[in-house]
């Protein structure tokens, strides 16, 4: 069956050649929160609070009698038997990934950004292709709720960082001309963007107008100040120093970026809360700390990663990343990311210094998981930001923001073993698997253990797994 359907503008289905109509906005909210996790389970919990948010208050008489009742007129309105089903618990919408605009859009730019610097043509090219699939600047465009919401951001977020890439690969093949105008333009959009203005100034300059970079530098400066009172970021400012002196400029960065953050989790389920309070605290300036801690096998290290992954737009000079270690020898790895080489010998004292030294003026994300003395490793500068997991209470500082991570609630735990196993064989024993996450505490890593140890084995049923379990025991 010929299936397209667009997240990437105003929401859209095509089955067969056919336009289909998709109805109200909240039946099109259901849709897309389907479309965003295509052939997954959705929780019919989920989409309600997609829908209508997390506040009952706000819900309607019947909540999951409308979900069902949105699910059967889009299985009309999509006229493919078997697309859309009913899961234990939730909805599945039986689609390739490649069958939505989304996801084709966000493999072209991961391939377009690992070809960055081997082949910048082809990933320039890879870039170009991929931003036109969007249908105008707001994905999701005209549909209600806050799960759409939440992912409009975050796309919004996701297109900026490509334009972005793309005017770098602009700018190092030579298209400076061409890229001014458009360069204006974004920076203009994103006037807070520091990025985008670097761009414009590099542009601009090599265009013969470095007076006109200049002053565009200091209406940034100005107003950073004003708005956020900051310093423009290391990378700008040296820019703005370079075209100052004359200096011809080369288009790649001067200062190292690190990316050192591990691969984010696809299927992490249940932490929208923590996540929200983890994502406020980050973006909201300064130089905030958020410490998770929970009992082991709560998954506080895999929200700390999913969480530096969701505000890795706001820290554009890198992310640093340490599992374990001693303080000493995490700064000494952390100084030599940022293009350092500490001397032997170095005091911990010396190396965080140097490393405070380094971040200061930048924009730079710090992600620390079970680290020794963590408190050691804090940047303590306007602009960055850490987040610390598996510390003691009294290892931050008294600002810091505390979240405690624990046990998933048993349709978070239904819903990961979903995710892992299939829908399908979990809904035929609830009995058994409600028995699997009492054993495994509803404890997201020793859930995600027994949920691959079953998917390797298709031939155990999970009251199987319960049994090993007990003979273990």
């Amino acid at each position: 069956m010929e299936l397209d359907f667009r997240v990437l503008g105003p929401l859209r289905a095509r089955c067969e050649g056919r336009e289909a109509d998709l109805g109200r906005p909240q039946q099109r909210a259901v849709l897309a929160a389907l479309l965003l996790a295509p052939g997954e389970l959705v929780s019919t919990d989920r989409l309600v609070e997609g829908v209508w948010g997390e506040d009952d208050a706000h819900w309607p008489k019947d909540p999951v009698g409308q979900i069902g009742t949105h699910a059967h007129r889009l299985r009309r309105a999509l006229d493919a038997p078997g697309l859309l089903v009913a899961a234990a618990g939730g909805y599945r919408l039986s689609v390739p990934r490649d069958a939505v605009d989304l996801f084709r859009y966000e493999a072209a730019v991961a391939e377009a950004v690992a070809l960055r610097h081997r082949d910048p043509l082809r990933a320039r090219e890879l870039l170009v292709g991929a931003l036109d699939a969007w249908e105008g600047p707001r994905a999701l465009d005209g549909v209600p709720g806050p799960l759409a919401e939440r992912a409009r951001e975050r796309l919004a977020a996701g297109r900026l960082a490509a334009l972005k890439v793309r005017y770098d690969l602009d700018l190092a093949l030579g298209g400076h001309e061409q890229a001014l105008e458009p360069l204006g333009e974004l920076a203009r959009a994103y006037p807070l963007d520091e990025e985008a203005h670097r761009l414009h100034l590099l542009a601009l300059h090599r265009c013969g107008r470095s007076e006109q970079a200049l002053a565009a530098y200091e209406e940034l400066r100005e107003r950073l100040d004003r708005e956020l009172g900051l310093e423009p970021g290391a990378a700008v400012a040296e820019l703005a120093e370079r075209v100052r002196g004359g200096e011809p400029v080369a288009a790649a960065r001067a200062l190292p970026r690190p990316c050192q953050l591990p691969p984010d989790i696809p299927d992490l389920v249940g932490r929208a809360g923590l996540l929200r309070e983890a994502e406020r605290a980050l973006r909201a300036g300064g130089s905030p700390v958020v410490g998770l801690s929970g009992p082991s096998g709560s998954g506080a290290s895999a929200l700390a990663v999913h969480v530096a992954h969701t505000v890795q737009d706001a820290f554009p000079d890198g992310q640093l990343y340490a599992a374990g270690g001693e303080a000493g020898a995490v700064l000494a790895g952390f100084l030599r990311a940022l293009g350092e080489r500490p001397g032997d010998g170095a005091g911990v004292g010396e190396l965080g210094a140097r490393y405070r030294e380094l971040l200061a003026g930048r924009r730079v994300l710090v992600v620390l998981d079970g680290v020794a003395d963590p408190g050691l490793l804090l940047p303590e500068v306007p602009g960055c930001a850490v987040v610390v997991a598996g510390a003691e209470p009294g290892a931050l500082p008294g600002c810091a923001v505390r979240l405690a991570v624990g046990p998933l609630e048993p349709h978070d735990a239904y819903e990961l073993l979903a995710r892992i196993v299939g829908a399908e064989r979990i809904r035929r024993e609830p009995d058994a698997v409600a028995g699997l996450a009492a054993l495994c505490g509803y404890l997201p890593v020793l859930l995600r253990t027994a949920a691959t140890r079953l998917a390797a084995r298709p031939q155990w049923s999970v009251a199987d797994l319960v049994r090993w379990f007990a003979g273990r025991g």
